[in-house]
């Protein structure tokens, strides 16, 4: 029987991060796919000063999910800091749905979700809204799951957003607002994120669920027709578990030659130590530090 919580990655810049100075780092966290990804960024510099990944129980329904969390937690005290700047937590899961920010009712959260996808009786439906694409994000959750970590940071600036808020507020920031229409893709391990924007308006966004290339690809080309795009001409960034020897990378290449490889992400803080000592890419994490950028948008 597998035993969790369990430890993937945890690497911390011994000589930048000091826990009693927590009030000016922003904590990000991820969950969702049996894992849970945390880093630490510092606000004046944005340089992340802290990146840990524990894989946890798949199910948030069963009781082993929370008591995993709880263990955790006591195992890595820095997380229970109350005094952190700001908190964000992240939910990654294909539960949720797209409205223009200005037809976004609170009083029907449930309504918009039972009509996209489904509401499972455990989960709580919330939303996040994007103060510069206008757009807001709906979706929904193990209501226990977002209850505990309300309960732990009850006392700082927490905000709850979806993967995808982080996707696309990171790419708001990071696209060149010169370019026209220009496709963005995002690999994770088993999902696959696909964004649409022109000059920074978002036009289109959605995850897949994939297990070869030939799947992304066949995403990708479904996409590329349903906006009247010309693939030999068009931008497409891609970035993530991708590599420029990876087969993936060719094909994507070869069907879309305009392809490029993003292997940096420009808002963080030059400062690579985190990065070059875990052997890993920050586009790896391009969800979870994205969240540092997401802010509650006021009407």
């Amino acid at each position: 029987m597998e035993v969790f919580p369990k430890k993937i990655l945890s690497v911390v810049h011994a000589n930048k991060f000091n826990l009693d100075k927590s009030i000016n780092y922003h904590l990000s966290i991820n969950i969702g796919h049996g894992l849970i990804k945390v880093c630490c960024i510092e606000y004046t510099t944005q340089a992340c000063l802290l990146l840990g990944v524990y894989a946890l129980p798949l199910d948030k329904n069963h009781p082993s999910y929370i008591n995993s969390l709880e263990k955790l937690y006591n195992e890595y005290f820095f997380l229970i800091k109350k005094n952190w700047c700001s908190v964000t937590l992240s939910i990654s899961n294909q539960k949720f749905t797209l409205l223009p920010h200005l037809l976004l009712s609170k009083n029907d959260l449930s309504i918009y979700m039972h009509v996209a996808c489904g509401v499972d009786p455990n989960d709580e439906v919330t939303s996040f809204t994007h103060a510069l694409a206008k757009v807001s994000v709906v979706f929904s959750e193990n209501a226990a799951v977002l209850n505990w970590f309300r309960k732990r940071y009850s006392d700082t600036n927490f905000h709850i957003i979806h993967q995808t808020n982080a996707i696309i507020e990171g790419l708001q920031v990071e696209c060149t607002p010169l370019h026209k229409t220009e496709l963005f893709v995002w690999l994770e391990e088993r999902h696959l994120h696909i964004v649409v924007h022109n000059k920074r308006k978002l036009l289109y966004c959605n995850i897949f669920a994939y297990e070869t290339c030939d799947d992304f690809l066949s995403y990708l080309s479904a996409i590329i027709q349903i906006m009247q795009l010309e693939r030999t001409s068009c931008e497409l960034l891609v970035g993530g578990l991708i590599s420029k020897n990876s087969l993936a990378y060719r094909q994507l290449k070869t069907y879309v030659p305009r392809t490029t490889l993003k292997t940096k992400i420009n808002f963080l803080h030059s400062n690579m130590h985190i990065f070059r000592e875990s052997g890993t890419s920050p586009m790896l994490y391009f969800d979870l530090i994205s969240s540092f950028l997401c802010h509650p948008h006021s009407k």
